[in-house]
């Protein structure tokens, strides 16, 4: 959604940092996946067996986000015959066991006695509240914490218990995990058959179109911007500068924004500039990369790999070794992204 740039001069500063905080992009791959979920919702009613689906991703792609955006279009609501839970939605704990899960299950939907009973009593009253609760999707995140355990004898066990689970409700099932996650499925090939929608939301990558989805994406958040002055995030050259702090991953994209906006509305500048940008990447991001050059504030992340000079061309950015200075007015992202 786009801020009206109007509204923004009669905004006070925490009502701008609210909307920085809450920036929210929906794009084409992200799309795609809600897409995919929501097929599976629809189409278990048509089917014998529920569609589940399975989604991994590195740390910071945004998964937990598509799992909460999803969410908020289905509320859980009180009416007078009880708690309606359309999507019930948890995090495996770690250690991870099938009790752990179960239990927390229980408690999600309100049952009082969650930690109570086996394993097998606690499954019998989830399957009972699910339906009661009209529950009809189940989002398991951070699914491998069950790797973790590094014991094929927990795997197995989960697995059997995931299964019977999803032929007992009847309701679809999405787990979410990092890569690795996936492993769980070749302890059984009953659980990866029902499993075999499997997407994976991965990091930005230049090189596969010369930048082009990332900086429609880098477009998407400038607009949502309670700044009044463009900050050109999308030009190529700035692009290419998000590009090596954040490795193509949204969450550390989000960061520089998000703390660089708020440094900006703190000294009453409207817009991002390479000051503000460069100080947020140092305290946001450098600890996760410390062998990387501050791309805010030198050139010298151009020569750190040839990986890197895949996409970086020099003769798009001057090669100074002090703060960089544009050599040439950059394009608005509207006029590069829509040619």
């Amino acid at each position: 959604m786009q801020i009206d740039k109007k509204s923004l001069q009669t905004m006070t500063f925490k009502e701008r940092l609210y909307i920085v905080n809450n920036i929210y992009v929906v794009y084409p791959r992200f799309k795609e996946i809600l897409s995919a979920i929501n097929d599976c919702r629809h189409f278990s009613d048509l089917k014998d067996e529920p569609e589940c689906l399975f989604l991994k991703g590195a740390t910071g792609a945004g998964k937990t986000t598509l799992i909460k955006s999803y969410e908020k279009d289905y509320p859980r609501k009180e009416t007078p015959e009880g708690t309606v839970v359309p999507i019930l939605s948890v995090t495996i704990p770690s250690p991870a066991t099938v009790k752990s899960v179960v239990s927390k299950l229980l408690w999600e939907l309100g049952d009082p006695a969650y930690e109570r009973g086996t394993i097998s009593t606690q499954t019998i009253r989830l399957i009972g509240l699910m339906k009661d609760c009209g529950v009809s999707l189940v989002f398991l995140d951070e699914f491998q914490h069950f790797i973790d355990r590094d014991s094929a004898k927990v795997l197995k066990t989960v697995s059997d218990w995931l299964k019977d689970l999803i032929l007992d409700t009847k309701v679809p099932m999405v787990l979410i995990g990092l890569p690795e996650a996936e492993t769980v499925f070749q302890f059984n090939p009953q659980l990866s058959r029902r499993f075999a929608n499997r997407h994976n939301l991965s990091p930005f990558e230049w090189s596969v179109d010369a930048g082009k989805e990332f900086r429609t994406f880098l477009h998407a958040v400038e607009s949502q911007l309670p700044l009044l002055e463009p900050s050109d995030l999308a030009s190529e050259e700035m692009a290419l500068r998000f590009y090596y702090a954040s490795d193509g991953i949204v969450a550390y994209v989000m960061k520089l924004v998000r703390y660089g906006a708020h440094l900006a509305l703190k000294q009453g500048q409207e817009k991002l500039d390479l000051n503000v940008l460069a100080i947020a990447f140092d305290k946001y991001v450098k600890a996760d990369k410390p062998t990387k050059h501050n791309p805010f504030l030198t050139d010298e992340f151009l020569g750190d790999s040839q990986e890197n000079m895949t996409f970086f061309k020099p003769n798009q950015v001057g090669a100074t070794n002090s703060r960089i200075k544009p050599k040439k007015k950059t394009k608005k992202a509207s006029d590069v992204l829509h040619k």
